[in-house]
């Protein structure tokens, strides 16, 4: 079966590792299918802790424990969700990327 990149590429937007599974990576995308379902499920963990915040206005003056409550899990939330975005954007290049140039790429061998 001929492995068209735009195909893994479309599959791994969708699914990430799917586009990998599909261009005989199989272990890879297993891998990274794995690491998105964790880093999902992290970021699903940080949103109850955003509602669970005491106040949903932002505290004014010093007290450490409503800063701590407020601000802490949602900069935490927005880390991971910039984090799993920036991992799925790779998942879906890494797959776009044909074989052959990914191998090269990997060992600096441009022939």
């Amino acid at each position: 079966m001929k492995r068209i990149p735009i195909i893994a590429g479309f599959f791994s937007m969708i699914i990430p590792g799917l586009g990998q599974i599909l261009k005989g990576e199989a272990n890879k995308g297993a891998m990274i299918l794995f690491a998105a379902i964790v880093i999902a499920n992290l970021n699903i963990l940080i949103l109850p802790l955003i509602s669970m915040a005491n106040s949903v206005v932002p505290p004014t003056g010093m007290d450490l424990r409503a800063v701590w409550a407020y601000w802490i899990p949602r900069v935490v939330h927005d880390v991971a969700s910039f984090w799993s975005i920036a991992f799925w954007l790779w998942a879906v290049i890494d797959a776009f990327v044909p074989q052959k140039l990914s191998k090269a790429l990997r060992n600096n061998q441009f022939t």
